[in-house]
């Protein structure tokens, strides 16, 4: 299957003035570039693109249900908790407060690892805010804010309007979805969860560039805009790297990809296509750069894991050989179904271990599925590169979740809560190119073809395909539905366990040091709790607060 040569697209920019019949004369005849113009040719009559901006609806459509979903947040968060310090606040009281100014606590070797945008958050909440939990949360909710703008503006583009508009709702049901309600609960998180945005942007960003130098043989001026989101996709990684944490990982690794995929189109045009390489190789290069940066300041950290197994990875792999594989599948059913939902329907006799282990399955059938229709169906690897890359990035996560928590050795981390954030990537990604493959079939009869959909024209509608597509959409949506339901209804008990944690942390004189430290999750020395509520009592913070 032939790809565009993006470097003759950007030759061609050099005759930028030419009218349009002199650009179709530049063009070549034949092949790849022929169906190109037709297709973009297409792609003007039919509003795709900047030149179907009147099609695209008001960008207000877009974005109300995305603050809609923002509001869903902020009201669960008020729902289901009080503002109270638990578990890794501990440990980052006793690390970094009172004096959030102290610039020794952040020129460290490892602060890479540290959230270096931590510290400056840190220090508005404690300035303004008395050291609020709930603060921490609205950012994580603004972090899915960012998300659904992001993608708002990419359905927007790609015109998933009329009935395709359900596929844009069907996203931000999972965006928005409380299988992921450790991250946006535990306050602690809210780095990870703005960096989620933060990729979602660049991952956009990149692909408009790529989408641009597509079209740059029939419009004129793309060019001095790909020069300017190529110096922005420069810079952004150093930024991003600022609240990645360890989730910088999957998001290079990933863009690695992308960008290798970018300047492989580049090189296969040949000589001509060195402005496209230049365009993507100082992008390519700062997120190698941000990722060895990452793993340099890494080497100077020392890690600490509760609860993990002495066992060395070949000695575990021994004793049960069955499951690093079983973890693995199962992170996938973590994205569809929430870990507290797993056990309560199995406490009902509705789940068993083997069917969790069977959704798990599913879920990578509809990755597979998903690339199926991406590369091989419709061929939208032609045209765009944003949901393949949300996609790779979900699979990569899953990877990553199974090497950093085998350790632990319990089937269950597999399905937790603080990972949904991460598994959601995924399944965005899926629903994005079902909704792309549907547009790209949309008014085809069967057997009929499509302008510029590959150089023997095949787009066909296919009735098992949108069978398999519509079944998995029912699936994805209804468990995480069926998980939110099931959030909503435990929301005035976890409010309640935390107020019983603000009380008890007001009264902590009237509880032993073991009592405090059960109630609060606080797994290691009495003593570091002691230290803490004197640090906040003295400097009036959190539920000491005057």
């Amino acid at each position: 299957m032939p790809l565009y040569p993006l470097g003759d697209t950007i030759k061609l920019n050099e005759h930028s003035g030419s009218s349009p019949k002199e650009t179709q004369e530049i063009c070549p005849e034949g092949g790849a570039e022929r169906k190109y113009m037709e297709d973009m040719k297409q792609t003007k009559q039919t509003g795709y693109g900047e030149q179907g901006e009147r099609n695209q609806g008001p960008l207000l459509l877009w974005l109300l249900p995305v603050f809609a979903g923002f509001l869903f947040c902020l009201w669960y968060i008020k729902s289901a908790s009080c503002d109270v310090v638990y578990s890794d606040y501990i440990r980052l009281i006793d690390a970094y407060l009172p004096d959030v100014t102290d610039p020794s606590k952040f020129l460290v070797p490892d602060v890479l690892t540290r959230i270096p945008a931590s510290f400056l958050q840190r220090l508005i909440n404690v300035k303004l805010f008395d050291y609020s939990v709930t603060f921490d949360r609205v950012c994580a909710a603004s972090g899915l804010l960012l998300c659904g703008t992001v993608l708002a503006l990419y359905a927007r583009r790609e015109r998933l309007s009329g009935k395709l508009y359900l596929f844009w709702l069907a996203v931000l049901c999972v965006l928005f979805s409380l299988i992921k309600w450790e991250a946006l609960l535990n306050g602690t998180a809210w780095a990870h969860v703005v960096s989620f945005g933060l990729f979602f942007l660049h991952y956009y960003l990149l692909d408009s560039m790529f989408q641009l130098s597509l079209k740059e043989c029939v419009e004129a001026g793309s060019r001095e805009r790909c020069r300017k989101l190529s110096v922005l996709l420069t810079v952004l990684p150093f930024f991003i790297l600022m609240f990645a944490g360890e989730y910088i990982a999957a998001y290079c690794g990933v863009l690695i990809l992308a960008y290798a995929y970018c300047l492989f189109c580049a090189c296969h045009a040949g000589k001509p296509a060195s402005g496209a390489v230049r365009l993507y190789l100082l992008p390519f290069l700062s997120v190698l750069c941000v990722l060895m940066l990452y793993l340099l300041s890494r080497h100077f950290a020392v890690w600490e894991h509760a609860g993990a197994t002495e066992l060395s990875f070949s000695e575990a792999m021994a004793r049960e050989p069955l499951f690093l594989p079983r973890f693995f599948v199962k992170t996938f059913a973590g994205a569809v179904l929430g870990q507290e939902t797993i056990a309560a329907l199995a406490e009902r006799g509705f789940l068993n271990d083997n069917a969790v282990f069977a959704a798990g399955l599913l879920v990578i059938v509809a990755y597979v599925f998903a690339l199926y229709l991406y590369f091989v169906k419709a061929e939208l690897y032609r045209k765009t590169l944003f949901p393949l890359i949300l996609l790779l990035s979900g699979g990569m996560n899953h990877v990553l979740v199974t090497a950093s928590r085998w350790i632990f050795l319990k089937e269950s981390y597999a399905l937790s809560s603080r990972y949904a954030a991460q598994f959601m990537i995924g399944i965005i990604g899926i629903l994005l190119i079902f909704a792309l493959y549907r547009r790209e079939t949309a008014g085809n009869p069967a057997g009929a073809c499509r302008i510029g959909a590959g150089e023997a024209g095949v787009c066909r509608p296919c009735k098992i395909c949108n069978g398999i597509l519509i079944a998995f959409c029912i699936f994805f949506l209804a468990g995480n539905c069926y998980t939110t339901y099931d959030e909503i209804k435990k929301a005035p008990y976890r409010e309640e366990n935390y107020e019983a944690m603000a009380a008890m942390l007001r009264d902590h004189e009237a509880y032993s040091p073991e009592e405090l430290c059960k109630r609060l999750e606080w797994g290691k020395s009495p003593a570091v709790l002691e230290h803490v509520i004197e640090i906040l009592e003295e400097n009036h913070l959190n539920v000491f607060r005057r």
